[in-house]
């Protein structure tokens, strides 16, 4: 059964993959920016696909090594633990909100 927020999910994971793939690297003013950046875009993701993470789990570990074969970017594995910490703390955020909201305990896998 197609879940409603399937759709969001893959628009997010689209524009995620687009992010950290695009040759331009933006530039933050603030030092270590790019860790926090890392941090919430895989939070997000962690929320919003909580109920999908084992599928969504190789993202926050392929996006820096595929970073080697696009020009501009380098492999950080700084970057991929970010990534890995907001993605984790997202899934557990999601799975939290949706037993608020009376819905699977912690082990389950989403609704349907």
């Amino acid at each position: 059964m197609k879940r409603s927020g399937d759709g969001l999910l893959l628009a997010y994971l689209a524009l995620l993959l687009f992010l950290n793939l695009f040759p331009a690297v933006p530039t933050s003013p603030v030092e270590n920016g790019d860790k926090l950046a890392h941090f919430l875009m895989f939070l997000l993701l962690g929320f919003i696909g909580f109920a999908r993470w084992p599928c969504l789990l190789p993202v926050p570990f392929l996006t820096e090594p595929l970073q080697l074969f696009i020009p501009g970017r380098t492999f950080s594995l700084w970057d991929m633990a970010a990534n890995l910490i907001g993605f984790s703390a997202g899934v557990v955020i999601g799975w939290w909100y949706e037993g608020s909201r009376g819905g699977a305990s912690l082990l389950d896998r989403g609704r349907d």
